[in-house]
């Protein structure tokens, strides 16, 4: 069996960029092998300075095929005479053979023509040939760059292509670079080009130029240097995953060494020093063995061999002493001001042009804290304490602290609150108001912290979406998709008894009453409600498995999207129950006679209008419905309780009776039972499985 190997050489490559691109390179490849009947092992490289891919096991061209073509039927393809019509001669000048070679053959019980053509496979090297340049044009990223005179757009310049089929070069041209079979090592360690002259030696041809090119070994060799060392001093290290795989693709050829700094700077939250290490210097943070008490030492990974590690490890340590002291100077800055200075300063920090500043923010979302409190029912004390958290959930904005570490807005609001002397919840509070940060975040658990962060994610929507700043496409530079989330991650996930309507109604009367703005408010709730139920349907459909028909009838109905979520829980556990299936079966006939004819003027119900039991019966039944109303949770045993009421009376009524009074009764019966139903979900578009 054949290789193939394909290796793009570029300048560096962000690191976030490194995995997806080669994973989407992966897929083109295996799309061209599927469409052209080949199979083979696709393998994958990926360093900053190159996307590597190595086809193993391919055969050396397609296999043979008979591709049968049905044509005309053969009374259209032949006269009395038994001459071909044109109809037979088209089809055989079409597909390329003389009419003579066309064979009959029975389809469902009548004769048509076919065309039978015996295709040679084309060689695989052939179709690779044509399709490298495809696969390189059809590369998408977050950002491209063009340069020089090259018309190509790419996230990094290419600067070579090696193509191999076996030992042979696969020749391709892309623009004014030609493939071959030589490729370069490490930056610094190997600076002159080398030949690789098998395709399957490319892995260990590059290990010899200083190069690991696979990503999942770079890692593995990353952490069992790091494990090496936690052995070796008797610490341990927390391996965040997303920094291990930022840092695996910083590097070609990974090497752990440790550095220090000064025990003083433990004083110091853990915080800011992990945010600094990690964050912002891409070091492992050290701990001790059995504690979570940081070392004054950090692992870092340089990329290159061992050769002069004492200067790296210099160098980094120097690094890391300048931004600790930064932290060090902040934190004590910091401590130094009082609440009012930095109530001061918000005053003149821009929000949102046009939108005040950010203490206009702060009040507004004080403001709409206090509505969502008592629509939350929180007690009186729980009120004071929300209100509390939300005067000073964005003081922390305006330290120097959070100013050069973004990261640890709310992080910071906590600890200095505590110094400030607010309680317990409070400090808690500003900090879990954040939550949740992403789609796997975890909820804020203290009722007096969800107000307020409904609060600072509607207050954002609500001025954009004022402002006309409405996301499109990928393009969200407000994070308002993420504040829409969290907004719905938090009613469903913690159950809150709130309206879409309500969130937008509060927080847009709030932002008109404190701007003194004219705008059309209707139509900013319209553009916000939709916005907002985009990410319902998305959380509903992705999160909870809902299918598109229950989310768009619980849409409908008149549910708080809690319940909405309760009650598609409940009928989706539901749905293999035969007597519910009857039951919203049953429940289809009255919502559809009443919308055919909601344009009806009906009078008030008479029972002496009533001419069957089955009217009565069915008529105290939909009564009892309004009066008792539990809630979503009781819909599918109200509903099964109608099931046979209902069959009752379309087996013993009809609906539409000559007399007006008595058909005025029976639509009266179906209305009652549509509004019911509709305050649940509009059953019309539910596609009840059989």
């Amino acid at each position: 069996m054949n290789s193939f190997l394909l290796e793009i050489g570029l300048e560096e490559v962000p690191a976030s960029m490194i995995q997806p691109s080669i994973e989407q390179l992966k897929e083109l490849v295996a799309k061209t092998l599927k469409q052209e009947n080949l199979s083979g092992q696709i393998e994958i490289f990926g360093t900053p300075r190159r996307f590597g891919l190595l086809v193993r096991n391919l055969p050396a061209s397609q296999a043979n095929r008979i591709e049968e073509i049905k044509g005309p039927p053969v009374e259209m393809a032949k006269d009395e005479k038994g001459h071909w019509k044109q109809a037979a001669i088209g089809f055989a000048k079409k597909n390329g053979i003389d009419p003579e070679k066309l064979e009959v053959r029975d389809f469902s019980g009548k004769e048509y023509l076919y065309a039978i053509k015996h295709l040679e496979g084309k060689t695989t090297n052939e179709i690779l040939e044509t399709s490298i340049v495809e696969w390189i044009h059809a590369l998408r990223f977050p950002k491209n760059m063009r340069w020089g005179s090259y018309r190509q757009r790419f996230v990094r310049p290419i600067r070579w292509l090696t193509c191999l089929w076996n030992s042979e070069v696969v020749p391709v041209e892309l623009e004014m670079l030609r493939s071959g079979n030589q490729s370069f090592g490490h930056r610094f360690l190997s600076k002159d080009s080398f030949t690789i002259d098998q395709a399957d030696e490319y892995e260990n041809k590059l290990r010899d130029q200083w190069v690991i090119a696979s990503p999942s070994k770079r890692r593995a060799r990353i952490e069992e240097q790091i494990q090496e060392l936690e052995r070796k001093y008797i610490w341990r290290v927390e391996i965040d995953p997303a920094l291990l795989m930022e840092v695996t693709n910083l590097v070609e050829w990974p090497t752990a060494l440790v550095g220090s700094f000064e025990e003083a700077f433990l004083e110091l939250p853990n915080e800011v020093l992990v945010t600094s290490m990690a964050v912002h210097q891409r070091y492992f943070p050290v701990y001790e063995k059995d504690s979570t008490n940081l070392l004054p030492h950090f692992i870092t990974i340089r990329n290159g061999n061992e050769h002069g590690l004492d200067t790296v490890r210099q160098g980094n340590e120097r690094v890391i002493r300048a931004r600790l002291s930064d932290a060090r100077f902040f934190y004590q800055e910091d401590q130094k001001g009082a609440l009012e200075d930095f109530e001061k300063k918000a005053a003149n920090a821009i929000f949102f042009p046009e939108r005040g500043s950010q203490q206009d923010r702060t009040e507004r979302i004080q403001l709409i804290t206090e509505r969502f409190s008592n629509g939350l029912l929180l007690d009186q004390k729980g009120q004071e304490e929300a209100k509390k958290i939300a005067k000073l959930c964005k003081f922390d904005l305006q330290t120097q602290m959070v100013y050069e570490f973004p990261e640890l807005q709310g992080i910071m609001g906590e600890r200095y609150a505590k110094i400030l002397g607010e309680s317990e919840r409070v400090c808690r509070g500003i900090r879990e108001h954040y939550l949740p940060g992403n789609a796997e975040d975890h909820l804020p658990q203290d009722p007096i912290t969800w107000p307020v962060a409904l609060a600072d994610r509607i207050d954002s929507l609500s001025v954009a979406f004022s402002l006309g700043k409405i996301p499109t496409g990928a393009a969200d530079p407000f994070a308002l998709r993420r504040a829409a989330q969290g907004i719905l991650q938090l009613i469903l996930g913690l159950k809150l008894p709130l309206s879409l309507n309500y969130l937008i109604d509060q927080s847009l009367g709030v932002l008109k009453d404190q701007q003194s703005l004219e705008l059309d408010w209707s139509t900013i709730h319209e553009q916000l409600l939709e916005f907002l139920q985009q990410r319902q349907r998305y959380l509903l459909q992705d999160q909870y498995g809902f299918q598109p028909d229950l989310i768009l009838a619980l849409e409908k109905g008149s549910l708080v999207p809690a319940s909405q979520l309760e009650l598609g829980k409940q009928l989706r556990r539901e749905f293999k129950n035969e007597a519910l299936k009857k039951a919203l079966d049953a429940l289809q006939r009255p919502l559809n006679i009443w919308a055919k004819n909601s344009d009806t003027n009906l009078n008030a119900v008479n029972s002496e209008n009533f001419r069957d039991d089955a009217e009565k019966e069915l008529w105290d039944a939909a009564q009892q419905l309004t009066n008792d109303s539990q809630g979503s949770s009781d819909f599918v045993n109200r509903a099964i309780s109608l099931e046979s009421k209902i069959e009752r009376f379309f087996e013993n009524v009809m609906v539409m009776d000559e007399d007006l009074s008595v058909r005025s009764n029976r639509l009266n019966i179906c209305k009652q039972i549509h509004d019911w139903s509709l305050q649940y979900l509009d059953l019309r578009e539910f596609h009840i499985q059989k």
